[in-house]
């Protein structure tokens, strides 16, 4: 069961300048509200930057601009294209929209009338993606490789940046300085950060993604930090170390991811992807915090207010899901000091007023064992509560095989940090002496240590010398590890010898088999 899992320890490290650990507990549940059907598939949904209520999304032939409200939503079409448009991204203001297309024209669009107001050209490609640089000038990407500049008023091509070696797919202006420094996806698996301010056409920086960048985007307000999308993972870069550098892959998909998006807080992003799936990860730690499965795979998606998504499905479905108030810990966490423990090893829930609804709410209690049944600590897992589901396990639970189980789990989301930190004295007393447990028993003994070395890393060490429970704890745990390395050493010790008597024993027994080979063959010979 142990190889199942893939343990933090085994993946790659990230650089500690890069990261912080700290995690709230969020749950970030997603709800399904509604979903509209169009006649193909969706290839971009954007928000308007002055209006949550108005989004703008690229399909089929047409180009629709939806606004919504608590009592009805109005839908408005453009119409106005050849051939598929692509790309359609909003001004900062919201009046204006830029288009891009199959078709080699960018179109500048008005909002309020949806009259195209200019249309540039120059591109020899297909225009896969368009944004505003400020309000007189705008940057494509292009089937043709390119990367072009142009200028609002005169409808001329300003500069051309650059090139790829594969079509320009995505971009993503850099959060302060958007004027000039702009971060460029393509098919050739390349990411490009661009300097539009310079003349030699060369990117200033050059990251291999491994597989065809579907989309990107910049982190915090120096934008010295990117995430890639493309392929089954995202990639983090550091755009700041000389030619840049790779600081984490995350694989959490079996398809290929399609989109990501920064929430306003900048402290989440979520991912889209081929296998219906939106996910949700901290900036912080790049850790999974939740996923939701829709039915259609996803292409495009934004958030609004950092409460609701709107993700364009392949099928051409336009969804929208809710994020649900997420159930704190402090509600969902039962104290052992609420339970009598008898001899017999049944626990009973000591008697308050006004919660036994509670109990039954959250519990479920298996009277005749005297433990809490796995399908409630699935439940936890499945709802993302991780520290309540560890809490379950370890607190009050303490089934062994319960604990392995859930360790596993929560190893494999990348949520051991979360759960073991920040702990009072107490909690973290108990936590050890379930870790001196499986330290004891030779199947969890790899699940034990792998706790043991986070306690350590996370907590100073005069937290293991004031506490004299605490203490006492460790000095059982390190006596248990040293009888255990002796054993080892032991087996070590004695495999070594039976591998040597087995080779000598081999090694013997060949020349008599050579020899009675060679009697066979000459007593072959004679016989005929």
């Amino acid at each position: 069961m142990m190889n199942d899992y893939t343990f933090l320890h085994n993946l790659p490290d990230v650089p500690i300048p890069y990261i912080n650990p700290v995690v709230t507990g969020d749950s970030w549940k997603l709800k399904e509200l509604s979903h509209k059907k169009y006649n193909s598939m969706i290839t971009r949904v954007e928000l308007n930057p002055v209006d949550s209520n108005e989004v703008v999304v690229t399909f089929g032939n047409c180009v629709r601009i939806i606004s919504s409200n608590s009592k009805k939503v109005n839908e408005r079409e453009i119409t106005s294209f050849r051939d598929t448009p692509y790309g359609a991204s909003y001004r900062d203001d919201g009046k204006l929209i830029v288009v891009g297309g199959e078709d080699p024209v960018i179109k500048l669009i008005d909002v309020a009338t949806r009259n195209t107001l200019r249309k540039f050209e120059g591109h020899t490609g297909g225009v896969q993606c368009t944004r505003f640089i400020e309000k007189g000038s705008l940057i494509s990407g292009s089937n043709d490789n390119t990367i072009r500049t142009w200028d609002i008023q005169t409808g001329e091509q300003l500069q051309l940046v650059g090139k790829h070696k594969d079509k320009v797919h995505c971009m993503a202006r850099h959060p302060t300085n958007g004027e000039n420094v702009w971060l460029t996806g393509g098919y050739d698996h390349c990411v490009k950060l661009w300097d539009i301010r310079s003349d030699k056409k060369q990117a200033t920086v050059t990251l291999d993604h491994g597989s065809p960048v579907e989309d990107l985007i910049m982190l915090g307000t120096s934008g010295s930090m990117a995430i890639s999308v493309g392929g089954n993972y995202f990639k983090v870069w550091d755009l700041m170390s000389g030619s840049g550098k790779e600081v984490y892959q995350g694989i959490h998909s079996m398809k290929a991811m399609t989109s990501i998006h920064l929430s306003n807080s900048k402290d989440r992003f979520i991912t889209a992807g081929l296998d219906h799936t939106v996910r949700v990860f901290s900036t912080q730690s790049y850790s999974l915090i939740n996923s939701f499965e829709f039915s259609d795979p996803i292409l495009s998606l934004t958030m609004v207010n950092d409460r609701k998504i709107i993700a364009g499905s392949a099928k051409g479905n336009l969804f929208y899901a809710r994020k649900t108030n997420p159930i704190t810990i402090s509600k969902a966490k039962l104290s052992i000091e609420d339970y009598d423990c008898p001899t017999n090893g049944v626990i009973h829930k000591k008697p308050k007023k006004n919660e036994k609804q509670f109990l039954n709410r959250t519990l479920v209690v298996n009277d005749s064992l005297g433990i809490y049944k796995s399908s409630h600590l699935d439940r936890l897992l499945r709802k993302f509560e991780h520290k309540t589901a560890f809490d379950t396990a370890v607190l009050i639970n303490k089934n062994i095989d319960f604990i392995f189980k859930v360790v596993c789990e929560l190893s494999r989301r990348d949520a051991l940090d979360i759960v073991l930190k920040n702990r009072e004295i107490s909690e973290l007393d108990s936590i050890l002496q379930m870790v001196n447990k499986l330290v004891n028993t030779i199947k969890y003994q790899q699940c034990g240590v792998l706790l043991l070395e986070k306690i350590v890393d996370f907590y100073h060490p005069s937290v293991f010398q004031e506490n004299k429970s605490i203490s006492s704890t460790m000095n059982l745990i390190k006596i248990n590890l040293i009888r255990e390395q002796k054993k080892q050493s032991q087996l070590l010790e004695l495999s070594g010898s039976l591998d040597l008597l087995y080779s000598n024993s081999t090694n013997s027994n060949i020349p008599k088999t050579i020899q009675k080979r060679k009697l066979e063959e000459e007593e072959s010979k004679e016989e005929n």
